[in-house]
């Protein structure tokens, strides 16, 4: 049996309508395609559904019999239709996310917030992830996209830049290295430094860097969390080796970042998705909003400061 939307569309027209003709102008088709589809439907099920005479179509008792369920088939495929094009115009839906604790604390809340706002009854569901769980949540579908720096690649992942970032040292707004514009990585051992714990993505390139040039790495604290870190730099306890994007929302205006030299090290945060997967739009739309965000707070960074006179002229 091979039945098709159309032929239904056909036959509930017809039998509500009482004419072939009305019911082909109803469908925005001839008559004689109306009148193939009522055929077609007949021939698949095997049972006439209409009587023909020369003047009308007359129900027959099959068709009485069917009518009922035939229109609520294609109420469900009307709400089925509705419910694709309000995920599609991003009406409802869900979105589960993963990022690493400094990126869930830093880049997702802005960009959450203006997701909201846009979007409010899409349910949003964020799962806070290691560097090395980055990959693997996304293969076994935990989350559908993450954000971060993974451990290494895998052949069943897509990464996407994010943000490539310098490795700065981090020190507060009115401390005397807050004036310079640079430093070099052999001078972090003549200061008492805070940093985070072997085993993270950033501790690595530090003991990477440093080995490189020569020189031990001593911290005065280890930490577990980059917020914790700079909240002791914050505090004075000591200067911080770290990508520069986390002063832009971790204690915004206390904290200066002082481009790291000889040699300069980036790092990125990408995109993480499931190699070949398509992203729902709601995905697709915080992805918008968070690369929007991103440019502009780093146009943001990048742009001169005035001078204190001419802001004290201003206010």
């Amino acid at each position: 049996m091979n039945i098709n939307l159309r032929q239904l569309q056909a036959f509930v027209g017809v039998y509500r309508l009482g004419s072939l003709t009305r019911a082909a102008e109803q469908m925005f088709i001839t008559q004689p395609a109306a009148s193939v589809m009522i055929r077609q439907l007949e021939e698949s099920i095997g049972v006439r559904l209409f009587d023909r005479t020369t003047r009308s179509l007359r129900p027959t008792a099959a068709a009485h019999e069917s009518i009922a369920r035939a229109e609520r088939i294609l109420r469900e495929f009307d709400q089925l239709a509705g419910g694709f094009e309000d995920v599609a115009r991003r009406r409802r839906g869900s979105l589960v996310l993963g990022a690493t604790p400094a990126v869930a604390a830093s880049l997702v809340p802005p960009a959450l917030l203006e997701f909201r706002k846009r979007w409010p009854a899409i349910d949003v569901t964020i799962h806070d992830l290691a560097p090395e769980d980055l990959v693997g949540s996304v293969v076994d579908e935990t989350v559908e996209l993450s954000f971060g720096t993974p451990h290494g690649p895998s052949a069943e992942i897509d990464l996407a830049p994010l943000l490539n970032d310098r490795m700065c040292l981090i020190c507060p707004r009115n401390a005397p290295l807050a004036r310079r514009r640079q430093i070099a990585w052999s001078e972090i051992a003549g200061h008492p430094s805070v940093t985070v714990k072997k085993g993270s993505g950033i501790r690595a390139i530090i003991d990477e860097t440093m080995s490189r040039l020569g020189l031990r790495f001593e911290p005065a604290y280890e930490v577990s969390y980059l917020a914790t870190a700079l909240s002791l730099t914050q505090h004075g306890l000591g200067v911080s080796v770290l990508p520069s994007y986390l002063t832009r929302y971790f204690h915004s205006g206390q904290l200066s970042a002082i481009r790291l030299v000889d040699p300069v090290v980036t790092r990125n945060l990408s995109i993480v998705t499931r190699k070949g997967a398509s992203l729902s739009p709601a995905a697709e739309g915080f992805v918008e909003i968070l690369r929007s965000q991103i440019g502009t707070d780093a146009r943001a960074a990048a742009a001169p400061r005035a001078p204190a006179r001419s802001r004290r002229a201003r206010a």
